[in-house]
């Protein structure tokens, strides 16, 4: 399959490229703003992106529900998400069990 064909594909599945990447920046930059407000928070990126990864998958299910993956990926992301709740975070501060 061509370039061209999987982004016609894609395209039909999730909505044009360039609007549902706007969409998902913008919702990207929510997230960062709102951790900002959280002055106690340890900055954990590899949480972060997982997060995002949700959001991606959250735009391509309003803009086609139909497709199943997106609800069975969306879940296992958050499940990678809880894996990396105490990564980089000092043991000392860590409420619960994860990296």
């Amino acid at each position: 399959m061509t370039d061209e064909k999987i982004i016609e594909d894609r395209q039909d599945k999730y909505g044009p490229p360039v609007e549902f990447f706007e969409a998902h920046a913008r919702l990207c930059s929510i997230v960062d703003e709102y951790q900002s407000l959280n002055e106690k928070k340890h900055k954990n990126d590899p949480h972060t992106k997982v997060l995002e990864m949700v959001l991606l998958k959250v735009l391509r299910s309003a803009w086609n529900p139909s497709v199943e993956d997106n609800y069975c990926d969306a879940r296992n992301y958050m499940t990678i998400a809880e894996m990396f709740k105490n990564y980089g975070v000092p043991v000392s501060m860590w409420k619960g069990e994860s990296l």
